[in-house]
């Protein structure tokens, strides 16, 4: 067997082309990794000094009432994720800034995809997307050149005759392009994990580089088993080309309009069922059947027949209330929402069956804390700063001042003593049940590797006995 290995090393770096399509490999992903790190830097810089340009002006607000300031509200800033270097995922694409206001939920805005001036864009793609679609191909292509070269220069009827047999033929062949194709990673992945650091970024990193080192050498070994199967036919590697194109960037985007259209889904709806919830609850700014039960509960919790009697400014208590209500309307009417994007996604995953790209691409983005669910924890983090402060607004206002009493400011300072916006950040143990499912799917591809290549073994010990 190593007799063997040593024959394939020396007949691949003999071979001009599949030397070549390494050397690009590697050269795409370091250019990606260098181009990737000079623009997170550039955006994270950016981001950072807007929060606390933000947080600056909120503490510096002039004496005013509690709840105007509540209006006047603040800007939060999505944090940057564990990876986002290297891997984006799917933020640069929604929203990375929230305004925050009283009595309103409002969506995340300015993508940083939407910001990006034209040239910039050039420079968008990744270290991982790169890995994992251009590496993938690369590795693939790789794979088919090692395995047809016997039969693109019709050596294969003397390998027979020499008695090779099948399985030592394709283990060398499979051994030597996973070596080929680890030592074209290798320089990115290795510079990628000295700018990533240890800690929990560092365990995502290792993850992502073994789950891209077995996605690299599922494709290495699909193309050496088709490189056996169709090395002698002229459409051999144009076959394979459009094959993984087909699986990787059609029938996926098949997939993904499908589920819009079995689960459709539109802002306008949910927005629409929000605003008609709202007109039966408490108006804070205006008439309400609400307001009179709002009213009766905190004059018989105060024991007084009139609001004007309160030891509290009523109108701080039905603001409030109106809060509390309508973020219920907001927790229900979105939960409904999100239920139908899980349904959307348990749709998109049939593209995992096309071929183990699509299912290595959602691995990356979940392990690098930049997928969907990041988005929508950032909303719900916001959401909950945001009714953290307009409660203490509202409730400084009822306890500090009387009913009708909109000229009253809290004292110098005041503002000042609020937090800035820093959310939980969760660690790879809390992303991990979004993680194994597609791990597991990319761990089934490799079996289905391990497959082909049994059987392009098998079939060229048969070929030997016609």
């Amino acid at each position: 067997m190593r007799a063997s290995v040593r024959l394939e090393r020396k007949l691949i770096m003999r071979d001009r082309g599949t030397i070549a399509t390494a050397c690009l490999l590697a050269a795409i992903l370091l250019l990606s990794l260098v181009s990737g790190l000079r623009a997170d830097q550039a955006e994270t810089t950016a981001l950072r000094s807007a929060a606390k340009k933000v947080q600056a002006e909120w503490n510096a607000q002039p004496p005013k009432n509690p709840h105007s300031a509540a209006h006047y509200g603040i800007l939060v800033y999505r944090p940057r994720a564990p990876l986002q270097a290297i891997e984006p995922g799917v933020l640069p694409y929604l929203g990375a800034v929230t305004f925050l206001e009283a009595h309103k939920r409002n969506a995340p805005i300015l993508s940083p995809a939407s910001v990006r001036d034209a040239d910039s864009r050039y420079g968008g793609t990744r270290f991982s997307p790169m890995l994992q679609i251009a590496g993938g191909f690369l590795a693939l292509v790789i794979g088919f050149l090692v395995g047809a070269r016997e039969q693109r220069r019709g050596m294969s009827p003397l390998l027979r005759g020499t008695g090779v047999r099948g399985a030592k033929l394709v283990a060398s062949k499979t051994i030597v392009t996973a070596l080929l194709v680890t030592l074209a990673a290798t320089p990115a992945l290795v510079i990628a994990a000295v700018t990533v650091g240890g800690g929990d970024a560092g365990a995502r990193f290792a993850a992502l580089a073994a789950g891209s080192l077995v996605h690299l050498l599922i494709l290495a070994s699909l193309g050496v088993a088709a490189g056996l199967w169709l090395g002698a036919a002229r459409f051999g590697l144009a076959a394979v080309a459009f094959t993984w194109a087909l699986g990787v960037m059609i029938l996926p985007r098949v997939v993904d309009i499908s589920a819009e259209r079995l689960a459709p889904l539109t802002d306008r709806a949910v927005a629409e069922k929000v605003q008609a919830d709202f007109k039966i609850g408490p108006d804070g700014h205006g008439e309400s059947g609400a307001n009179k039960v709002v009213e009766q509960q905190a004059l018989a919790r105060y024991g007084v027949t009139r609001k004007e009697d309160l030891p509290v400014n009523f109108d701080a208590l039905l603001m409030q209330a109106d809060e509390e209500y309508r973020g219920g309307v907001y927790d229900r009417r979105l939960a409904e929402a999100n239920a139908v994007r899980e349904r959307q996604d348990a749709i998109r995953r049939i593209a995992w069956a096309f071929g183990p790209t699509p299912a290595m691409l959602d691995l990356s983005t979940r392990l690098s804390g930049a997928d969907a669910e990041t988005q929508r924890r950032f909303d719900v983090d916001a959401e909950t700063f945001r009714r953290t402060l307009v409660g203490r607004l509202n409730r400084h206002m009822a306890e500090n001042s009387k009913t009708g009493d909109w000229e009253w400011t809290p004292e110098d300072g005041y503002f000042a003593s609020f937090a800035a916006f820093k959310p939980p950040t969760p660690t790879l143990a809390d992303d991990a049940a979004g993680i194994w499912p597609s791990a597991l799917v990319l761990l089934g591809w490799f079996g289905l590797a391990g497959l082909a290549l049994a059987f392009a073994a098998r079939r060229f010990d048969r070929s030997a006995r016609v």
